[in-house]
């Protein structure tokens, strides 16, 4: 546009140059007009150089408006795409810091249900543990192997609650050799029984170990020297190898008793199958009833019987009941008179209880002849309470017994007793009362020592008979009182022993 407007002015000039040049005498109004003309053209030109600069200036300003507004755009949208970007990145930041933390709730869940599992395996263990502590041996067995060097003099076992000697070995022990020392249960023994264990050896080492259980353990008795510890002993046997010629002789004597009680256990398999047979045949012929049943019942429970009682399954009613009791080793018989109410079909319950509390029952008696041992509750070989004895058995020792009380009738001039004391300590009083006057017919308020003996004689007058008795009582210093009711005229060697040595309710044995 700019060059077309210089274009026309020039013309004009050229065109009023060559006209004055052509004509040379124009007018002065002809000047004029022509400088009018061009001062006119001149202006049109410059209004529309204005209006084009105008019109530049506005299409350069739209342009840079139009790229500000696609700047801004542009801005704005990579503004908006890093907004969408940084949400998206802290959305998957937050995901993954969620799916982390899940992963760690999901560890920590994880280890606490292993901790869990492994606490309540281990309180199972515990318990399981427990239970298997609780069950406690019938009898306490420690083989002792002597490893010390030298001979070892005594060996001990004191109870911790009571603080009574439970055993007391004196006969020593050779370097090398082993023993078995055993202690039998007894109701005062639970889980919680300890005791204090103790040797001696020759050269004068004393050693102790304070809490031993009341268990079946093997014991290696250690010199002092030779501890890793505070422990005098190892439980456990020597190292293969270093048996000793006593401990092989007790290891043959081990297989002989498991040889013989292999023996043994075939003879009862053959004895059990004969009395099968015996009791299939009873069966059959018991059919045919006595014309009164008799039953001869021996005492082998290790304690007297209080009472015996005979209860009618059928009526219910006692039909015997010997409340005078039976002494141990003793026999009674008892008859029952067959009537019109007994048949084939005709049971008995029999109970008897023992001095110590031990109450038996055996509900399947039927009417017949039949020798029955009474036995006691630790000595039963299944539920049943009672053996059945074969007839002959029952005779001879019916016999026996008979021939016992005959001369049990023939009494001395006089009642001679020798006390042995074995209680493992001072005897402090012993008496005796008459059971039918009740007067103290000896009192020794002396006492006696210890492993000494003591003989006390009672002379024989009117007022004694076959069925006179004494009741003997004695005292211990650490104050055991033992009592025994049943003693009779006689003359007899007597064994005064401890509590904790009893095999059954008898705190004496007699000796022959």
């Amino acid at each position: 546009m700019k060059n077309r407007i210089v274009a026309a002015v020039l013309a004009v000039m050229v065109a009023g140059a060559l006209t004055a040049c052509s004509s040379g005498s124009k007018t002065e109004s002809t000047t004029q007009t022509t400088a009018q003309a061009t001062t006119q053209a001149a202006k049109e030109t410059q209004a529309k150089t204005t209006e084009a600069k105008a019109t530049e200036a506005k299409t350069t300003e739209a342009k840079a408006t139009e790229a500000k507004t696609t700047e801004a755009k542009t801005t704005e949208a990579k503004t908006t795409e890093a907004k969408a970007t940084e949400a998206k990145t802290t959305e998957a930041k937050t995901t993954e810091a969620k799916t982390t933390e899940a992963k760690a709730t999901e560890a920590k869940t994880t280890e606490a249900k292993a901790a869990e599992a492994k606490t309540t395996e281990a309180a199972a263990t515990e318990a399981a543990e427990t239970e298997a502590e609780k069950k406690l041996p019938e009898e306490a067995q420690y083989t002792i192997y002597n490893q010390t060097g030298e001979k070892v003099t005594e060996i001990k076992f004191t109870r911790n609650d009571t603080g009574k000697v439970a055993l007391d070995e004196k006969s020593g022990l050779a370097d090398g050799a082993s023993t078995v020392l055993k202690i039998k249960k007894d109701s005062t023994v639970t889980d919680k029984t300890s005791f204090t264990f103790s040797f001696t050896t020759e050269g004068g080492y004393t050693a102790e170990y304070k809490t031993l259980g009341f268990e079946v353990a093997p014991m290696t008795l250690i010199a002092e020297d030779a501890k890793s510890g505070a422990t005098p002993f190892k439980f456990e046997a020597p190292a293969e190898g270093a048996s000793t010629e006593a401990e092989k002789a007790t290891e043959a004597e081990a297989t002989e008793k498991v040889t013989e009680k292999v023996t043994e256990a075939k003879a009862t398999e053959k004895v059990t199958e004969k009395t099968t047979e015996a009791a299939t045949e009873a069966e059959e012929e018991k059919k045919v009833l006595p014309d009164k049943a008799e039953y001869t019942f021996n005492n082998k429970t290790g304690e007297q019987v209080t009472e015996i009682k005979l209860v009618d399954n059928t009526s219910k009613k006692v039909v015997e009941d010997l409340k005078d009791g039976l002494e141990d080793g003793k026999s009674v018989k008892v008859s029952i008179k067959k009537d019109s109410s007994i048949t084939d079909k005709t049971s008995y319950t029999l109970t008897f209880t023992t001095k110590s509390g031990y109450k038996a029952e055996y509900k399947t008696l039927g009417f017949e002849v039949a020798g029955i041992n009474l036995i006691a509750e630790d000595a039963k070989s299944g539920a049943t309470p009672i053996e059945f004895v074969p007839e002959a058995e029952t005779e001879a020792e019916t016999e026996a017994a008979t021939e016992a009380e005959e001369e049990k009738k023939e009494l001395p001039d006089k009642a001679e007793y020798t006390f042995n004391n074995a209680t493992g300590e001072k005897v402090t009083e012993i008496k005796l009362v008459d059971n039918t006057s009740k007067k103290v017919v000896e009192d020794l308020k002396d006492g006696l020592e210890d492993g000494k003996t003591v003989k006390v004689s009672i002379d024989k007058d009117s007022s004694i008979t076959d069925k006179t008795s004494y009741t003997l009582t004695f005292t211990t210093k650490s104050g055991y009182k033992a009592e025994y009711k049943t003693l009779g005229f006689e003359v007899a060697t007597i064994k005064l022993i401890s509590e904790d040595a009893k095999s059954g309710a008898t705190p004496i044995e007699f000796e022959k």
